[in-house]
């Protein structure tokens, strides 16, 4: 497809250009108002400047910030300095983050004291304050100069007197299996995935995206923050995804046509949604976790809406292919986006498909790893997902090459595992671990949010499949409420230590 990214792309830039052009349109949103581009750009330069003072020669700046309108600010901000923003997760533990700020090399950490305080989040700030410097967005406000609030108005009303340089955002890993690590996005790599989504999808300056996620979500911070800035299409930030009651009502007020969640999230939502809170919806995608065909018949039923299913990663930018209203396959994640090459390699044990590597101009510049600082990805970034492509181009996501037990000398996915169970009980709720077991190498454990559930008629069901009799579980768990990360995807690694647990 001919689709033009350039080799140098500043974000800032690019919002400014659109902001001359659209001065007056509404553009961003949360609970506390709306801006126009031309005070978003505004509170943007003023900004910047007393973040520069205050941050003079550090590359790289820490935000620790909920999902709101100042969040952005401060993050475009960092763009205009040509400073590097590390958007750090909130939902980690205090150890886990100040692994974030040692892989980083961070010296100063951005933040809110009225999130500290509703958050309650004052131990985690305790301990990044032994290794940084802890600013808050309050205190940068109230100090702010009248030279530099002169200064942010000038700059927003005379022309752009220099072409920034490129620079990266960097998100992080979740941190299950080892210490986070830091993705390294450049400004080229978010501003090719936006072009190249924008040219899939049909959207248009009359949509209105409703963005629950946060930015240290990827997608939160590609669609739901600067996607909105360079195509003129108002975003609604909404500070936590687990309001699963109000995010419904909300969706409804807005008159919100793009939403995107997890498989997870949407399941919650449809207990307090209605029809007509949903009605405007127009594109809504389901990405991070499979969605499963309970949820998106329910909501085709009860809603009259149509989940999309799509995948991607945080080092993809993060979109790699999506389902459409136009182009779409029952079970596949669509086809991958313009510019995307993909290559399927091999892997003993597996028949069907294997693992996905990916090229393209969204894919990462590499890693930030802690102890051994930045690792360049390299030509083929490798998922770690098995997956298998028809012959109509469509994408489909068997597995994570982790989410196979080997039992006995045999492959076998959780993954399948937990489909089988939700078409054996006509619910979902399952979730299948591994851990080791002395005789047979490793056992799956199947955790359930269903209570009293008897393990013979998904015993009959697998063997009815004519699949082997090593993906009957060892034992059917039941857990009050299934564990989620920060980023909407069930937390393994937290079942899979309780399942140890309950053999130790």
């Amino acid at each position: 497809m001919d689709l033009f990214i350039p080799e140098q792309v500043n974000l800032y830039d690019e919002m400014r250009k659109m902001a001359k052009r659209h001065p007056n349109s509404v553009i961003i949103e949360d609970l506390s108002g709306t801006l126009t581009y031309e005070k978003f750009l505004l509170a943007v330069n003023v900004l910047s400047r007393k973040i520069k003072v205050m941050t003079s020669h550090e590359t790289r700046v820490g935000l620790y910030l909920p999902n709101v309108t100042g969040t952005v600010i401060a993050l475009f901000a960092l763009f205009k300095n040509e400073q590097d923003p590390c958007i750090l997760n909130f939902s980690m533990g205090a150890e886990t983050i100040v692994d974030c700020l040692e892989t980083a090399s961070l010296r100063t950490v951005i933040t809110s004291r009225e999130f500290i305080k509703v958050a309650n989040l004052y131990s985690v700030v305790d301990e990044m304050e032994k290794i940084v410097r802890v600013i808050y967005l309050e205190d940068l406000r109230d100090q702010l100069t009248l030279g530099q609030k002169l200064g942010g108005l000038a700059e927003s009303k005379l022309p752009i007197s220099k072409k920034r340089k490129q620079g990266h955002v960097i998100l992080f890993t979740s941190g299950t299996e080892t210490k986070p690590k830091g993705v390294m996005l450049t400004h080229r790599n978010i501003y090719a995935n936006i072009k190249q989504a924008v040219s899939t999808v049909d959207l248009t300056e009359k949509d209105r995206i409703f963005n629950p996620l946060p930015l240290f979500h990827s997608f939160g911070l590609t669609v739901g923050a600067v996607l909105p800035f360079i195509t003129n299409i108002k975003s609604f930030l909404y500070p936590s995804p687990l309001h699963y009651k109000e995010i419904p009502k909300m969706i409804g007020q807005d008159k919100s046509t793009i939403f995107v969640a997890t498989n997870t999230f949407f399941k919650n939502y449809a207990k307090f949604a209605s029809r007509e809170d949903l009605k405007t919806l127009r594109i809504v995608v389901a990405g991070a976790e499979k969605l499963t065909k309970d949820v998106k018949d329910l909501y085709e039923r009860e809603f009259g809406v149509t989940l999309l299913q799509g995948y991607g990663t945080t080092e993809t930018s993060p979109i790699v292919s999506l389902n459409t209203p136009t182009h779409h396959k029952e079970g596949s994640v669509g086809k991958l986006i313009p510019l995307m090459e993909y290559k399927l390699e091999k892997i003993e044990g597996i028949d069907h498909g294997g693992v996905l590597l990916l090229k393209g101009p969204n894919v990462m510049k590499g890693y930030l790893i802690h102890g051994k600082g930045f690792v360049p990805c390299g030509e083929w970034y490798n998922t770690g997902d098995i997956a298998d492509v028809d012959e109509d181009g469509y994408l489909y996501i068997i597995s994570r090459l982790k989410r196979f037990a080997k039992i006995a000398g045999e492959m076998i996915s959780l993954n399948k595992l937990e489909e089988m169970a939700l078409a054996c009980y006509q619910q979902s709720g399952f979730y299948a671990v591994s851990i080791p077991d002395p005789k047979k190498g490793e056992k799956i454990i199947l955790f359930t949010t269903h209570s009293d559930l008897s393990d013979k008629p998904l015993r009959k069901y697998i063997k009815e499949q004519k699949v082997s009799s090593l993906y009957i579980p060892s034992k059917i768990e039941p857990i009050d409420e299934v564990p989620i990360l920060g980023s909407g995807k069930v937390n393994y690694r937290e079942l899979e230590v309780r399942a140890k647990a309950m053999f130790s």
